[in-house]
């Protein structure tokens, strides 16, 4: 007797059981994902061919993520990959796991910006290359600059822009913030660090024990960047430029009054996410 063998849509429904039971938030999601880069396969076949016999090597690979996952491993640095707007990006513990939420600045600059028209654009804490990276692909003229203090995280970066042939329109520079800049720009865009110190060890261990800890620590507020940031725009923005920033719930009234706080900030409103969270500030040097 011969056993039974393990099928694309088994091995995803005991994944997702396990994930479930391990309290992981996106099971359903983090079992296909693991799936897929395991079975070297894609979502088509998962869904047209469910029955797909799954070889020995892969099923044996399949065990090992799921087994990581259920340790709180975020399922991007397994995979090594993460989408993110319509990039599929390296992810790994160089720098934040990209969350759509972010999306929400590439979509609101790319909105608001004629697709003829170039653009300097600069990212400040450019981490992995996200924003910057999704925004250049998106528009063939513009160019950028991102700055960050890590130097993993500009490697990270670095690849991530040679990986989607941008490395000719990005320049990656070791820097604090704005400093040593001396360019105006069309447009300026962050995510910056926004968790208060105290609160990081209570964060969840995917991110508590993953996510660069100078990716997360906005200081004791949690605004600590954010006043460096908005201090900056006049310096770095050119007249009629825009920007457009990330924060964490509950900062937006906090947020916006340092924005107000800036002569010259002009149109300034919040943005909610698909959560219908407020997430992005956006607003124009007069």
């Amino acid at each position: 007797m011969t056993d039974t063998p393990l099928t694309l849509v088994k091995a995803w429904t005991a994944a997702r059981k396990r994930l479930e039971a391990a309290k992981i938030d996106t099971p359903v999601i983090d079992a296909r994902i693991l799936l897929l880069a395991a079975a070297e396969t894609d979502r088509a076949t998962l869904i047209g061919d469910p029955h797909r016999p799954l070889t020995p090597e892969a099923a044996m690979k399949f065990e090992t993520f799921v087994q990581r996952r259920e340790q709180r491993e975020p399922a991007a640095h397994i995979v090594g990959k993460r989408g993110f707007w319509t990039l599929d990006l390296i992810s790994d513990r160089r720098g934040l796991v990209p969350r759509p939420e972010t999306e929400v600045i590439v979509d609101l600059i790319l909105k608001t910006h004629a697709v003829d028209v170039p653009n300097r654009v600069l990212d400040l804490g450019v981490g992995s290359g996200t924003i910057l990276l999704a925004l250049l692909a998106e528009r063939k003229s513009w160019t950028g600059v991102g700055i960050d203090r890590s130097e993993e995280a500009l490697s990270l970066a670095g690849e991530n822009a040679s990986l989607h042939g941008l490395t000719d329109r990005v320049d990656l520079r070791l820097g604090d913030w704005h400093q040593g800049l001396d360019e105006q720009f069309d447009i300026v865009v962050s995510n910056p660090p926004y968790i208060p110190s105290a609160v990081i060890d209570s964060l969840q261990d995917e991110v508590r024990l993953h996510d660069p800890r100078l990716a997360l620590d906005g200081g004791e507020d949690g605004l600590d960047p954010y006043r460096i940031l908005f201090a900056a725009l006049p310096k770095v923005l050119k007249p009629s430029g825009v920007f457009a920033f990330e924060f964490g719930i509950d900062q937006a009234d906090a947020v916006m009054a340092l924005a107000q706080s800036v002569p010259g900030l002009i149109n300034l409103r919040v943005i909610k996410d698909l959560s219908d969270i407020d997430r992005v500030i956006f607003g124009t040097l007069a």
